[in-house]
């Protein structure tokens, strides 16, 4: 059984990994399909610290950005991606959904809409490929 363990993680994490890329990709092609595309600014940036299981620390960069609505309101938001270092009062084409009071935002990007899902997609089929390979090796 202690043989099978790691099969079983690599089964998971490839679970877990393509979850997050279908969830992503839907999300992406459901703010391209119903969402608006305008222009954006960079008003400014959130400085945002994650430490990993074993203690080093990574600094993301979140930008906070202001645009007008269809319907002439100006809304300010951060953004949920950190992207490479841009500069205040840069504008950046953007896709936003309304949702109640809310705002669903992505940069409009190739990396964004296709690339960033397809990695993660690409990452739950190697290592859900590497569990099955592990288990049929095992039993």
């Amino acid at each position: 059984m202690e043989n099978l363990i790691g099969a079983f993680v690599f089964l998971t994490v490839g679970g877990g990994f393509l979850y997050a890329g279908f969830y992503l990709r839907n999300s992406n092609r459901r703010i391209q399909t119903s969402g608006i595309k305008t222009k954006a600014k960079i008003i400014d940036f959130v400085e945002e610290r994650n430490k990993d299981a074993d203690g080093f620390s990574k600094v993301y960069h979140f930008p906070i950005v202001r645009f007008t609505d269809k319907n002439g309101i100006e809304t300010t938001q951060k953004l949920d991606s950190s992207t490479n270092p841009k500069r205040i009062n840069q504008p950046i084409e953007i896709i936003y959904l309304k949702k109640d009071n809310e705002y669903e935002i992505m940069i409009n990007s190739d990396f964004w809409k296709t690339y960033f899902p397809v990695i993660f997609i690409f990452g739950g089929f190697l290592f859900f490929g590497i569990g099955i390979l592990w288990l049929l090796k095992k039993v």
